[in-house]
């Protein structure tokens, strides 16, 4: 499904993407939908179909071709599926929307401080059509000593418990029916960080009403770090839908940059920070916000080298050879050579008994 549509690309890694996002940027106008529904030709239309359901854009695109059934060169069974996405997506939203406020009374009565995150956050605050925006689970962040307490009191209602060894680190599952929650006591793999992150973006939440959410500034510091890592950065795993939300959330004019910037500096990740940023600018040709910009670029030579990975799009190319891309992409994007030797050797150390904390925590719970 994915490769389809990339090897018309003529030696133009992204140009699909662009395509895909265009419609859906601030301050998109009519001229720029027209010109890309008339590029969708060039890929042929069941491949750009089939990159735009992956790429959880379906819904967004159906929005835009809404009442335009003679204004674009688009058959009607293309938008007919993207009508039916629409749907399949604002049937799962209702559910998570009323979820969202249960499980805010679950954890209030256990007296648990946490915070949703990601797309189940980001879609009530930065849209206008929040059931636009899918989000296949709800991701919550707790304080690690609050774990247990955590998934007790979702178990106390119903919720099933599944996780495995390779996430017991940071990260558990909990399902009732169709809601799935990811529940997480760090943002990727403890060491990833210089520091830990949890209390600093525990610290920062908002209360929006039908949940607690972060700052918009320590959900920016989430959009630009987590991707490099869980995602590879370009990967086909890493939706767009994510270039979607940090267009979103750049184009808001009160961010506080210092704020994002001490995050970044308490992470380390200032590198993985400017990664998305440059991937951001190639997608969208949107140019990322300058001051941020020039307080986390790495070195020249590091940046001509990340440059060209990104523009290679070596992580999907290697995307079956991982160990390729943690060597060759991840490790890089740590600020300092200590902090990817932190990670390599934090890693190692969670390998060893992981199976042990899986079995501890399942005891416990």
């Amino acid at each position: 499904m994915y490769d389809a549509p990339m090897a018309s690309m003529k030696g133009n890694s992204y140009q699909l993407h662009r395509v895909a996002l265009a419609p859906l940027l601030p301050n998109t106008g009519e001229a720029d939908i027209a010109k890309a529904c008339k590029a969708v030709a060039s890929f042929g239309e069941q491949p750009f179909l089939d990159f735009l359901l992956q790429q959880g854009l379906g819904p967004m695109w159906s929005k835009v071709l809404e009442g335009s059934d003679d204004a674009h060169p688009l058959t009607k069974a293309f938008k007919d599926t993207l009508h039916q996405a629409r749907m399949d997506t604002t049937g799962t939203y209702l559910i998570h929307r009323h979820k969202l406020t249960q499980i805010k009374a679950i954890l209030a009565e256990a007296n648990i401080s946490h915070v949703v995150y990601k797309g189940a956050d980001t879609r009530e605050r930065l849209y206008t059509e929040p059931a636009l925006r899918p989000a296949v689970d709800i991701d919550i962040l707790v304080p690690e000593q609050q774990k247990v307490a955590a998934i007790k009191a979702f178990k106390q209602r119903g919720f099933d418990l599944y996780t495995s060894a390779d996430i017991i680190s940071h990260e558990a599952n909990l399902v009732m029916g169709k809601t799935s929650i990811d529940l997480h006591w760090d943002i990727l793999r403890p060491g990833r960080t210089r520091l830990s992150m949890v209390n600093a973006l525990l610290e920062s939440r908002v209360d929006y009403g039908s949940h607690w959410g972060m700052s918009d500034e320590a959900t920016l510091f989430i959009m630009l770090v987590h991707p490099v890592f869980a995602k590879y950065g370009t990967t086909p795993h890493a939706s767009l839908m994510r270039m979607v939300d940090l267009a979103m959330l750049l184009s808001k004019s009160d961010l506080n940059w210092q704020a994002v910037l001490r995050l970044l500096n308490r992470a380390g990740l200032k590198t993985a920070a400017w990664i998305t940023l440059q991937w951001y600018e190639l997608l969208t040709h949107l140019e990322p916000p300058s001051q941020l910009v020039a307080a986390i670029k790495p070195g020249a030579l590091r940046q001509k080298y990340l440059n060209y990975w990104l523009e290679k799009n070596l992580s999907s190319k290697l995307l079956e050879k991982p160990i390729y891309v943690q060597l060759g992409f991840t490790l890089p994007a740590h600020d300092r050579f200590s902090d990817a030797i932190r990670a390599v050797r934090r890693a190692r150390e969670l390998r060893h008994h992981q199976e042990a904390d899986l079995q501890a925590l399942l005891l416990q719970t």
